[in-house]
């Protein structure tokens, strides 16, 4: 039912032309709608290279005036962001992505460009591809069509630049487009301002044709350069019966177990931003990219492995904390009631 799995995805392209002053009309800049359409918070079911998942969410939030971002994280040192913004490239101002993050000890981050925006009264695409190998390489596409927006993702598995394969099909309902509208207050975005300058970015790379980076030190626009996100630190105290059991993790909106041990589904369908393994020796857990807000804790010894917290699980009652913007705050949970 519910979990976010660890993809690698690699995807986006740009167009070269002179040197322009920045635009202050967002209008000005080619398919800067992206920005808006992509909003929020999706729900749906994604087909991967790595399995499929009946449940997958992504929560796209502005962390500037023109920056949006969204992650999915599976565990310790295995998370996977998307961030579509708009950055100095070739000449002029651009949509481009960031996506990448942590696959066990590995770093990577691939940068991507808009190359295909068509907009029309049934619905939109977007396609962005690598930045420097172009679709030869890897892209993305994004279609939104009757409430639905489709996420599919392609990459060269060979190295030979020939056709790539689909690596991952999201399909989903934006559920809670208002998670974003406090960013968008904030920032009053989207605006026609570039989040960063990658001009002459993408050189001494590893692979000759991709805007690749497999070392964070080298990245041009690494989680330090970010505004807006922070850490949470989840300290976790277990029962005795499950000591040494791994369990999950899940950050909502809204409350999933309450001091009953009852379990609210539609919140745990609806309201879950993401799901997390947390090892048998794990004692706490740092999530990352945080978007600020206020989150409900819940962790659950999935003995089934079912994905949900059920009868017989042992688990936390959700625990709320408020997440400030550029914070580190800490939270304790105890895994100790049982699910009725």
């Amino acid at each position: 039912m519910l979990k976010i799995g660890l993809i690698a995805l690699t995807l986006l392209l740009g167009l070269s032309c002179s040197q322009e002053e920045p635009s202050d009309n967002l209008s000005d800049i080619f398919g800067h709608q992206l920005l808006t359409e992509l909003t929020g918070h999706w729900v749906g079911t994604n087909e991967t290279a790595f399995g499929n998942f009946d449940w997958f969410a992504f929560d796209f939030r502005p962390i500037s005036a023109s920056h949006l971002h969204s992650i999915y994280e599976g565990g310790t040192n295995q998370n996977i962001i998307t961030s579509v913004f708009i950055a100095d490239f070739e000449g002029r101002q651009q949509i481009m992505a960031r996506n990448g993050g942590w696959l066990g000890n590995q770093y990577r981050a691939t940068y991507f460009v808009l190359d295909k925006a068509e907009e029309t009264a049934e619905g939109s695409y977007y396609r962005l591809v690598d930045a420097v190998g172009r679709e030869k390489r890897a892209f993305m596409e994004f279609r939104f069509e009757n409430g639905t927006m489709t996420f599919d993702a392609y990459k060269d598995n060979s190295g030979e630049l020939d056709e790539p394969i689909h690596h991952m099909g999201f399909s989903g309902t934006n559920y809670n487009p208002s998670f974003a509208q406090a960013a968008i207050e904030e920032f009053n975005y989207p605006r026609a301002i570039s989040e960063v300058n990658l001009e002459n970015k993408f050189t001494n790379l590893i692979d000759p044709d991709s805007a690749l980076f497999l070392e964070e030190a080298d990245d041009p626009f690494p989680k330090s350069d970010h505004g807006y996100i922070s850490d949470l630190n989840i300290k976790i105290n277990r029962d005795p019966a499950i000591e040494f059991d791994p369990l999950l993790l899940y950050l909502s909106t809204e409350p999933i177990v309450n001091g009953a041990g009852q379990v609210d589904f539609e919140n745990l369908d609806r309201k879950v931003i993401r799901t997390i393994d947390v090892r048998a020796d794990e004692l706490s857990y740092l999530t990352t990219y945080l978007h600020p807000g206020n989150y409900y804790v819940t962790a659950f010894s999935d003995h089934d492995g079912n994905f949900f917290p059920s009868t017989d699980d042992f688990s936390n009652v959700s625990k709320v904390i408020e997440v400030a913007a550029e914070s580190q705050p800490e939270i304790e949970i105890n895994v100790t009631q049982i699910i009725e």
